[in-house]
């Protein structure tokens, strides 16, 4: 029997073992494979479209703030910067200055405001939003020391190791759980934390929970070292294309400050044709739109190499965080930048303490927080 336990070790899921820790629960994290959102491009942003995202995203900046104090995790504030392609894009994008740090520039300002390699013969946009306090930071090494922080308060981790069966008997959750040695081992809890990314609807239905999440594979590239290509010298920051445009929704990528490797991804314009897919299989289609269009961008990287792609889940197509029932799912590839600050939110609330109204829109049969404009 154990005070705790988290199945799940992506950053929704190492986060919530971690304040579970902090708040004396003694918790177990198991963990299997890489994490469903592996296609993970190292940023985080505060410009949504709804204000309790943006308000969630800033709090989680503040997090990555104190990480950074606690341990080298590769961290460094940015700016997004979204083209505005058409008149109902660019009204989103001004809408949302209302509740960010953000400006807009025009077309004729591009070279300037973003790098001075950026294309001035582009006629794709007419505008662009700067978003401030948005930020990067190694993925391995953040969710490395949210887990090193969760155990040094008293919890414990356990990698390669499988969840197998889960069942509900009265208030306590009973595990069936499958270590690295092949050992099966029975745990007994009061608090259960689903956050196994595109496994979490399997588990959720052993106790008779229906979420209706689906994991939508995200394609992502990683290039060879490059020259700083952003403003004034420094790293490229977030570019943001979300034309629906050759079977895509959006085209996005940063330059790592570290490496100067541009890192991307490309969201499908429709779920349904990339829900199931094999991560271990990347497409042509994706390669040439996100050539394309960062061709576009800056013409000097049509020489470009191509270091590695692969493949992540998505989980579609709402954030489910649950405590009553033990879900934290389907956070939509946005686990990066909003999952700390609602994993703490998530053991607050187990504590009994207040939080914000926004929270309990999340929960199961909640209207939920759906964001559309900025996906």
């Amino acid at each position: 029997k154990v005070g705790a336990f988290v199945a799940g070790g992506g950053i929704a899921g190492s986060a919530t073992f971690r304040y579970l820790a902090e708040a004396g629960f003694a918790p177990i994290l198991i963990n299997m494979d890489h994490g469903s959102s592996w296609r993970n491009i190292a940023g985080g942003r505060p410009a949504f479209s709804l204000p309790a995202l943006a308000d969630i995203a800033k709090h989680n900046l503040e997090i990555f703030k104190d990480l950074d104090s606690k341990g080298e995790i590769d961290f460094r504030l940015i700016r997004y910067i979204s083209f505005a392609h058409d008149e109902a894009n660019y009204k989103a994008l001004e809408a949302s200055t209302a509740w960010s740090d953000a400006y807009m520039v025009e077309k004729k300002d591009f070279k300037r405001e973003i790098s001075d390699y950026f294309n001035p013969d582009l006629d794709l946009y007419s505008h662009a939003l700067i978003s401030r306090d948005c930020w990067q930071a190694s993925p391995g090494r953040t969710i490395d020391l949210v887990r090193h922080l969760g155990i040094e308060a008293g919890g414990t981790v356990f990698e390669n190791t499988q969840l197998v069966n889960v069942s509900r008997n009265g208030d306590l959750y009973e595990l069936l759980v499958k270590h690295p040695d092949g050992k099966y081992v029975r745990y007994q809890t009061e608090i259960f934390v689903n956050a196994l990314g595109a496994n979490a609807e399997k588990f959720a239905k052993q106790l008779g929970i229906e979420t209706g999440l689906f994991p939508v594979r995200h394609q992502a590239f990683i290039t060879k070292r490059l020259p700083l290509l952003g403003k004034n010298g420094a790293p490229l920051d977030m570019l943001i294309d979300r034309r629906k445009y050759k079977g895509f929704s959006a085209v996005y990528g940063q330059q790592l400050a570290d490496t100067g490797q541009i890192i991307g991804c490309a969201s499908p314009a429709n779920d349904a044709t990339d829900t199931f897919r094999n991560l271990k299989v990347g497409t042509r289609e994706f390669i040439e739109i996100v050539a394309e269009v960062f061709s576009d961008w800056i013409p000097q990287l049509r020489g470009m190499s191509f270091q590695a792609m692969w493949s992540g889940y998505y989980i579609e197509p709402r954030y489910i965080v649950d405590p009553a029932r033990g879900l934290f799912m389907g956070m939509r590839g946005h686990g990066f930048m909003l999952s700390q600050y609602i994993a703490k939110l998530y053991v607050d609330s187990l504590l009994g303490r207040e939080v914000p109204d926004y929270f309990r829109k999340l929960a199961l049969d909640g209207p939920g927080l759906s964001e559309q404009a900025f996906k």
